[in-house]
């Protein structure tokens, strides 16, 4: 007997859980939600840089701290500017600040330009860090390319590239750069 996933906003009939007031396609146990796709691809992704980290005697990081980490500019981010493009609180920022300094990641330091801001930066260890991910993340990709072939996975590539590139025809979600 199959599991029955409910999420809320999902109606129940006839055995398929439709999404409530859209035209979406409904979703099944075989086509479940995109979204919950893309969760389980990002947590695909996210739980391997952390076995390859593990590996190497790094220590393991939160999904959040990982993606703190991408908004982080070379010459460091205010965490009020990573809050607003991450769509959440300052205070859930500083909170996984304070999680990837105790790890030795990152550090602050006083915003030359603003005396009450503090800039959050790469440590030399946190820079070897985000280079040691992009390695992985590139042979990550591969991974998925020798899985589907070639042609699927750039298909993949530029379909998420024209949806949430920059330069993307979607309406900008708030806090978008």
């Amino acid at each position: 007997m199959a599991t029955e996933h409910r999420n809320p906003g999902t109606k129940r009939q006839a055995g398929i859980a439709s999404p409530a007031s859209t035209n979406a396609a409904p979703s099944t146990d075989t086509h479940p939600p995109m979204a919950t796709l893309l969760r389980e691809g990002f947590r695909w992704f996210a739980e391997r840089l952390n076995e390859a980290a593990a590996a190497g005697g790094e220590r393991r990081i939160s999904g959040a701290a990982a993606i703190v980490i991408s908004y982080l500019h070379p010459e460091g981010s205010r965490s009020a500017d990573i809050a607003r493009a991450m769509g959440v609180s300052r205070q859930h920022i500083h909170t996984v600040v304070r999680e990837l300094t105790d790890a030795h990641i990152v550090t602050t330091t006083a915003d030359p330009t603003s005396r009450r801001d503090r800039l959050i930066i790469l440590t030399p260890d946190g820079e070897q860090r985000r280079h040691r991910a992009l390695t992985t993340l590139a042979d990550l990709e591969t991974e998925l390319a020798q899985h589907l072939g070639t042609s699927e996975f750039t298909q993949l590539r530029d379909l998420l590239t024209r949806l949430w590139s920059p330069t993307s025809s979607l309406p900008p979600r708030q806090g978008r750069e």
